[in-house]
């Protein structure tokens, strides 16, 4: 049993206000070994797919993927530093770790979380917008750019409160990822329909639906949001693990683009024409044997030659004598 005199001589508030932000630190760490799990996936599968036909679509996926998770590592390097400052070098701050935190945002090395924070958010909030014009662009073409307006509005929403706060708590665009998630959804039951359930399940199942529309980027921004707009102090463990997530639903994304099970500009239309194609897997074909059988009969003496492959038997009988007689099958 401890002694109870080893305990800090703070509130029980203050110190679950302290354990709330180390264990956003540790659950942030957590969400980098995937992120750089998924960078190294998605580049490896980018670069080996580059070709002079896409170059130039790769080369800007690439780009893409390195500068976001360029931008998350500097997060989590100065995300982890900020915490050793509060709960190490400055431990005596008043009020304890958690006061530095909540007061200490203006130290440089918080600030170069904050600014990776910001400008990746940016960048990731104008992808969501790129796969919404995707998705959207053959749905419904006369209404695309009216339904675009409003995510490109708080898109620059977002961009103007990031350069006045600093502080990138804002989030992408909620009406981007609700009309992505109606979009998918309304060719749900066609393509059912179309492609039976085995094809439906590599656009439209539940999966899909969660990655194309980054519903889960808006889970943990939910996770933190009410929370903190509650005044409690949970939100403080979502808070530092919504950047990462970002990253890794946007990577998620890539990963589809790459693999080829993305929705792309065509597949809305594929779907409305029914255009699409099955294809039928054979089992694996052993060695090509030849099979020869020799009978005799009173006109004369026969050959034949069967060929045999597994479910298959392709078969020729000649007649030797007076070549009068062939047959082949």
């Amino acid at each position: 049993m401890y002694n109870s005199s080893w305990a800090p001589n703070e509130t029980s508030y203050q110190i679950f206000t302290e354990e709330t932000w180390l264990q956003g630190a540790l659950l942030s760490n957590i969400a980098y070994g995937v992120e750089l799990t998924l960078f190294v996936m998605c580049f490896h599968l980018l670069a080996r797919q580059t070709d002079r036909h896409n170059k130039t679509r790769q080369i800007c996926l690439l780009s893409f993927i390195t500068v976001i998770f360029v931008f998350g590592t500097l997060f989590v390097g100065g995300s982890m530093k900020f915490a050793q400052q509060a709960f190490v070098e400055y431990r005596n701050y008043p009020g304890g770790p958690a006061a530095f935190e909540e007061a200490e945002f203006s130290d440089p090395v918080d600030e170069i979380a904050n600014v990776s924070w910001v400008v990746s958010n940016w960048l990731m909030d104008t992808f969501l917008v790129w796969r919404f014009v995707i998705i959207y662009k053959n749905v419904a073409k006369q209404w695309t750019w009216l339904l675009l307006a409003l995510p490109c509005l708080m898109l620059l929403a977002s961009v103007g409160l990031g350069i006045t706060t600093l502080i990138g708590i804002t989030g992408s665009s909620p009406f981007a990822i609700v009309n992505i998630t109606l979009a998918i959804l309304m060719f749900r039951h066609r393509m059912r329909k179309l492609m039976g359930v085995q094809h439906t399940s590599t656009y439209a199942n539940v999966i899909a639906i969660l990655v194309e529309s980054a519903a889960l980027y808006s889970i943990f921004a939910i996770l933190f949001i009410v929370p903190f707009g509650l005044g409690n102090p949970v939100g403080n463990i979502f808070l530092q693990v919504v950047n990462q997530v970002q990253t890794v639903t946007s990577l998620l994304i890539i990963f589809r683009v790459a693999t080829g099970t993305a929705w792309s500009e065509n597949t809305a239309t594929k779907l409305s024409t029914g255009s699409f194609s099955q294809s039928i897997r054979l089992p694996p074909i052993s060695d090509i044997a030849f099979r020869t059988n020799q009978s005799s009969t009173a006109a004369g003496s026969f050959q034949s030659k069967e060929l045999q492959i597994p479910g298959v038997v392709i078969s020729q009988e000649v007649l030797r004598d007076d070549g009068v007689y062939r047959r082949g099958v």
